[in-house]
């Protein structure tokens, strides 16, 4: 009777400093994205890296104009201030139809190392995107670089190549490095090409 209450004492204190330690928070940190991928709405959802790819030259070879922006934000909520860690950078392709589409590159699981994706129109760079022009800008979006100053075609011909190659997901990749790896952040900066002008 003494062992079993010692091992329920001993299991309940190591659950409790597990729940109350930053990975509980890390993984709750994680969920939203998690359903903004999966999640089911109209927007377009483009896993199938082939299919994204074929999207893409779409884009490249059938648009009269097309133009790219590059733009950071608050990663998971309006509610958790933006840091270096925290923040989550995304690109708008517009269109020359008026329409625009998002496009960033996530983890799809709950861990901070895992396969890596590249998604078109998720929820929350959409919504946020949409606040932003509205101006409401709780996500505190903000420019990083203007169409203007951005190369669309051959933005668009390296992001092709970095799905072709393919790449993990690393949250703390803009910190540090991991060979054949990116974050949201760290896939932006190695795939934009600006105007040289």
């Amino acid at each position: 009777m003494r062992y079993s209450s010692l091992l329920l004492a001993a299991v309940l204190t190591v659950l409790l400093t597990f729940l109350c330690s930053c990975s509980s928070i890390s993984t709750y940190l994680y969920i939203e994205p998690l359903l903004d991928m999966r999640s089911d709405s109209d927007d377009i959802k483009i896993e199938n890296e082939q299919c994204l790819i074929n999207f893409l030259e779409d884009i490249i070879n059938s648009q009269d104009y097309f133009s790219i922006e590059a733009f950071a934000r608050r990663s998971f909520s309006p509610k958790i201030k933006q840091t270096k860690l925290l923040t989550h950078s995304f690109y708008i392709i517009n269109l020359s139809n008026g329409e625009y589409c998002t496009l960033s590159f996530s983890g799809p699981n709950f861990r901070m190392y895992s396969d890596g994706i590249w998604v078109i129109n998720k929820e929350t760079d959409k919504s946020s995107y949409r606040l932003f022009i509205e101006g409401n800008n709780i996500w505190d979006v903000g420019y990083l670089f203007g169409k203007d100053l951005i190369d669309a075609h051959q933005t668009l011909r390296n992001i092709i190549s970095a799905i072709e190659i393919g790449a993990k997901y690393y949250y703390r990749d803009h910190v540090r490095s991991r060979p054949d790896s990116f974050n949201c952040n760290s896939a932006l900066s190695k795939t934009i090409v600006l105007n040289k002008n």
